[in-house]
């Protein structure tokens, strides 16, 4: 069974999605809001992973809340 993968590429220095809070490269927890610095969906139903711009859970259809369900 192949197993879908999320890539997590920050080269440079940058601000975290969610708060806006300064997050060098390759930081896993944001050090402001201890979430992941870019915006995924993270599904409660299946465990499984989206985009941030993704409406539904892509393996179990569930519809994401606006603003909700993220990593």
């Amino acid at each position: 069974m192949k197993r879908d993968t999320v890539t997590y590429n920050l080269t440079s220095d940058g601000a975290c999605e969610h708060c806006g809070g300064y997050v060098v490269a390759e930081t896993k927890r944001c050090p402001q809001c201890s979430k992941f610095p870019i915006k995924l969906h993270h599904c409660p139903k299946c465990k499984n992973v989206s985009g941030a711009s993704e409406a539904k859970c892509w393996k179990c259809g569930r519809v994401f809340m606006p603003e909700g369900d993220y990593l």
